[in-house]
């Protein structure tokens, strides 16, 4: 009998990380692409493969995504709409927003926020370089950064360089993932790197500051990281910033020298007393030409794929012991213009408006409503199902060796 129950408490010990697997979504509506999320991933050098996609590779979590995409739906990742909404967010625990080549629409933003206000959540919001469209790209991110309550980290408006870290240009930054001092549980995002120091591609970009709460930028390096903020991946000392296209940066002299931060992570204390985890980097870990997954780029050897998975471990691990809010509260998320639109002097007074108002850029694949919410209906099944699933397995075991 002895022998039955340890057969019993195994079967349901080998199923039962199926029923509680976290659900991370990924978007790909707004133009961000989808490099690396399923297909091989191929060096431009050389054309040889050099990783695995992400999906299949960390293949015990649950994977969902925002717009459409046969490769996607053949790896078994769920579609939650052509747009973000809330009700499609509901049962997603981290959401991973790549290069936003489009706009959000300010309901998804108002969206996200909802979601992520509500305490417990991951969000990872992935900025770009100054260069060519990239400039859209990080003020569409910080566009979304600025209407998270209590959300300092902002991504500058300037490119990132390094003349001594690099794979064989300054634009191609060999990151340093160097967590701070204080980090919690920094082991876990040090673990398994093919040297002492994990070393990451960040190709072409962004760098990152932050804002107080009297709206001025700030450059975060030692001395001026704010309290619940911490670097995780960092250029060499020999760092500097370039601008390239307007407007300039806010936070940073052009061509300063120094250690420039390329990802960093907050704990976002909100109005509600719920805490969020905030994860911004200034590159995103697909979508791009390329993504911070990669793990070889000519001669040049990475961590990319082991950093992102230490990273989303990391992540995930941290979100249990964030605050929850205890009611849901309906709030009014207004958002605020923090970009100068030209070289001069002449400042823009930011503007205020409410995130209720009418979309201004449609979703890439419109549909209505009630098909959104049907299809994310499909999460929370799977979590009653998983259930019922492993309480049979575990009858049925048992009958079985009653039989006998």
């Amino acid at each position: 009998m002895r022998g039955r129950l340890v057969l019993i408490v195994m079967l349901v010990g080998l199923l039962m990380p199926y029923a509680g697997a976290t659900t991370i979504a990924v978007d790909i509506s707004h133009g961000e692409g989808t490099t690396a999320l399923v297909s091989p991933i191929v060096d431009p050098t050389s054309g040889e493969v050099v990783a695995k996609g992400i999906i299949p590779t960390l293949s015990w979590y649950r994977w969902a995504y925002f717009g459409y995409d046969s490769e996607l739906e053949d790896a078994g990742a769920l579609r939650l709409g052509g747009r973000i909404t809330y009700s499609s967010l509901k049962d997603v625990d981290v959401l991973i927003i790549g290069h936003l080549r489009k706009p959000l629409s300010d309901d998804e933003v108002e969206a996200i926020v909802r979601w992520f206000s509500e305490g417990g959540r991951v969000l990872w919001i992935s900025g770009d370089s100054d260069i060519s469209g990239g400039a859209y790209a990080q003020d569409n991110a910080n566009r979304l950064l600025a209407a998270i309550p209590g959300a300092k980290l902002r991504i500058d408006y300037a490119t990132a360089t390094d003349t001594f870290s690099n794979a064989g240009k300054s634009a191609y930054v060999s990151g340093f993932v160097r967590p701070d001092l204080h980090t919690p549980d920094a082991s876990m995002l040090n673990e398994g790197y093919l040297s002492e120091t994990g070393k990451v591609l960040f190709h072409e970009p962004g760098l990152l500051a932050w804002v107080d709460k009297d709206g001025k930028w700030h450059p975060l390096i030692v001395g001026e990281i704010p309290d619940g903020v911490y670097r995780i991946v960092t250029t060499s000392s020999n760092g500097m910033v370039e601008d390239n296209y307007a407007p300039e940066p806010r936070a940073y002299q052009v061509w300063e020298k120094g250690l420039l931060t390329l990802l960093a992570v907050e704990f976002v204390e909100l109005p509600n007393g719920a805490e969020g985890l905030l994860i911004v980097s200034g590159e995103s870990p697909y979508g791009g030409q390329v993504p911070i997954w990669i793990n070889r780029y000519g001669p040049y050897l990475f961590d990319g794929q082991r950093f992102v998975s230490n990273l989303l471990k990391w992540a995930v691990k941290q979100s249990y012991g964030l605050k929850k809010a205890e009611t849901s509260t309906s709030t009014t998320v207004t958002t605020s213009t923090e970009k100068t639109t030209s070289r001069s002097t002449t400042t823009i007074t930011p503007t205020a408006s409410s995130i209720r108002s009418t979309a201004s850029t449609p979703s890439q694949i419109p549909e209505e409503e009630t098909t959104t919410e049907a299809k994310t209906g499909g999460i929370s099944w799977i979590y009653f199902v998983a259930f019922v699933l492993v309480l049979s397995a575990a009858v049925m075991a048992f009958l079985v060796l009653r039989r006998r």
